[in-house]
């Protein structure tokens, strides 16, 4: 019952706590506030654009200083009763005290243990894949199969469905319940036909909001990941909350992610990089998550592989891997497609970045930005775990090294990336086999990043 009272103590502050609009919370209390304890904690002008990757532990003890102050001083708002749910010092250091530094899931050989870890420290994080990227329902089945093929990817998230038996997934209508289930059932076979039963897997992919989730959550063999998406950094819905009380009764782990957006309310990469990280500190006491994601995008092309990108989420998570044992999921999010040399440089920064500076976990990838359907193969979710399990014992001086020789080579074409071929260009669909070229390619991209010192763990397949 701990659990189910944590959410109805924070149902309660929904209700009983002062109302400010939305718009009064995104355009003046969250960047008046950001501003004010940047300047406070001397954080102004500390980001530096030349060394993507921060090796400045000092600064980054500082940043979650700061990221702290920020998490007492705002805490959550919501927009379902626009009210905010406060947080005082005793509550924050108690919760902060008891939040879990592991979980465990999968059946059988599939076990996987998610454990908190320290910039550099060597421990293999864990790697999840796909995306919720958007399929046809004809190829959901032969993508996953290939995806999970490779012993690289430890669970499961998307992709994502847009029509169900040829019908359109409609938000808000029972197509959506339908859609959980639906899912269910395409997992279920995708991940036999891989020999991966027993697999865990984030849930639910296809219904963004609660309904699909409520339909289908409980099919599955627990515990699992209960996959909740926040409207953005500092806030938490009632749909949230929803997932939140069934993932609870079915004892399953709760993933709570919130982004952050350089340039958008929270400001320039400073201001940015403490609101992830007061994200991060405030979803345990609010939300009861296990496993805290908040992601930083640069709003100006919608990804963070680009330097400023790069050097927000890596003293966020810095800030928090170097103070703490809560668990850090943030998600790396190219805009290159498929088949692209753009996207194999963007994988290379942005996981080099996040294994050296001690990241637990991720969902990748995020190829084309998750902007045209079908644009995602196999091949990509294998590279972007062999990158990221690769670099986790590198020197956050060598990661900064990696990224500085591989960002020039890209960031020209951030805002206008190539957006590449789909997986039905790529690869036979039936016999779920990429084409030679794509595959000699990748080999090619692998070589190169071993050429940078990035030790890169073999696929199983083609290596």
């Amino acid at each position: 019952m701990d659990a189910h009272k944590k959410i109805l103590r924070t149902l309660d502050k929904t209700r009983t706590s002062p109302r400010v609009t939305e718009k009064e919370w995104d355009q003046m209390i969250v960047p008046r506030t950001a501003a004010e304890v940047v300047k406070a904690h001397g954080l102004t002008k500390t980001c530096n654009p030349d060394n993507p990757v921060n090796t400045d532990g000092e600064l980054a003890d500082k940043f979650f200083k700061a990221g702290w102050d920020l998490a007492l001083r705002l805490g959550f708002f919501c927009p379902d009763t626009e009210s905010v749910i406060k947080i005082d010092e005793e509550e924050l250091s108690r919760e902060f005290a008891k939040a879990p530094d592991s979980f465990t899931v999968g059946k059988h050989n599939e076990v996987v243990t998610v454990k908190a870890r320290r910039p550099s420290d060597g421990h293999v994080p864990v790697y999840v894949a796909p995306l919720s990227i958007q399929m046809n329902e004809e190829l959901y089945v032969p993508l996953v199969e290939g995806i999970v093929s490779s012993r690289l990817v430890d669970m499961q998230e998307g992709p994502s469905l847009d029509t169900i038996m040829g019908r359109p997934l409609l938000a808000d209508t029972p197509y959506e319940t339908f859609a959980g289930i639906y899912e269910y059932h395409l997992r279920k076979e995708a991940q036999w036909r891989a020999g991966r039963v027993g697999m865990a897997s984030a849930l639910v992919s296809s219904s963004s909001t609660h309904f699909g989730f409520l339909g289908a959550f409980h099919l599955y063999d627990q515990p699992q990941i209960a996959l909740c998406l926040n409207p953005a950094s500092l806030k938490v819905n009632f749909t949230t909350l929803h997932k939140c009380f069934v993932a609870n009764e079915l004892n399953a782990f709760i993933r709570s992610e919130s982004p952050t957006m350089i340039g958008g309310y929270t400001g320039g990469p400073e201001a940015t990089a403490i609101c992830s990280i007061a994200t991060d500190l405030l979803q345990y006491p609010i939300t009861g998550a296990h496993l805290p994601g908040s992601p930083s995008y640069d709003i100006r092309y919608a990804g963070n592989c680009g330097r400023h990108g790069i050097w927000t989420q890596s003293i966020a998570t810095q800030a928090i891997t170097r103070n703490s044992t809560v668990l850090q999921m943030k998600t790396i999010n190219q805009v290159a497609g498929p088949f692209t040399k753009m996207f194999f440089l963007e994988t290379i920064s942005g996981m080099t970045a996040a294994a050296a500076s001690g990241q637990t976990f991720t969902i990748s990838p995020r190829s084309a930005g998750g902007s045209v359907k079908n644009h995602l193969t196999p091949l990509e979710c294998w590279y972007n775990a062999a990158v990221f399990k690769g670099a986790a014992g590198l020197s956050l001086e060598k990661a900064n090294e990696i990224v500085k020789e591989v960002i020039p080579q890209f960031e020209g074409e951030l805002n206008n990336p190539p957006k590449g071929k789909s997986f039905q260009e790529l690869y036979d669909i039936k016999t779920v086999t990429p084409c030679e070229e794509y595959v000699k390619f990748y080999l090619e991209m692998r070589e190169y990043a071993k050429s940078l010192g990035i030790p890169m763990p073999g696929d199983g397949v083609f290596c």
